[in-house]
C-alpha cells in the first residue's frame, strides 16, 4: 500500500523530495511521477524527474522539479500525485507514494 504524504511546490523555488524505500535494491527499476488537478483530469499538472539509489540496504527515490520547471505552473493551484517504481521489465509498477499537492505563487521574480 502506497505512503500518503502531501506536497507543497513554490513557483519559481527548486521542488525535491526524497523517499526511502527499505530493504529493497531498486537498481534494475525506474521510477515515474505526475500531478493532475484532478484524478480523473486528462491533462497533467506537472511531471517529476526521477532518480534511484541504492545503498545496502535500502533505495531512494529522488523527485524533483527545477525552478524554471515550477515557475511555469500556475499558481495558487493544487490537485493530486503520486509515484511509481516499474520492474525493467515493465511488468510489475508499485505505486510507492500518493497525496494532494498545493503550488504557491511566487513573488520574487
Amino acid at each position: 500500500m502506497a505512503g500518503n504524504y502531501d506536497i507543497l511546490i513554490e513557483q519559481g523555488a527548486t521542488f525535491s523530495l526524497v523517499i526511502t524505500v527499505t530493504g529493497i535494491d531498486l537498481t534494475l527499476y525506474s521510477a515515474r511521477g505526475q500531478g493532475r488537478t484532478t484524478h480523473e483530469s486528462p491533462d497533467k499538472a506537472f511531471t517529476l524527474s526521477t532518480a534511484i539509489a541504492y545503498s545496502s540496504p535500502n533505495s531512494t527515490i529522488t523527485v524533483s522539479l527545477t525552478a524554471t520547471q515550477t515557475t511555469a505552473l500556475s499558481a495558487p493551484s493544487s490537485g493530486v500525485y503520486d509515484v511509481e517504481y516499474v520492474s525493467g521489465s515493465g511488468l510489475v509498477i508499485t505505486r510507492i507514494l500518493e497525496g494532494s499537492y498545493r503550488i504557491t505563487p511566487e513573488v520574487t521574480r
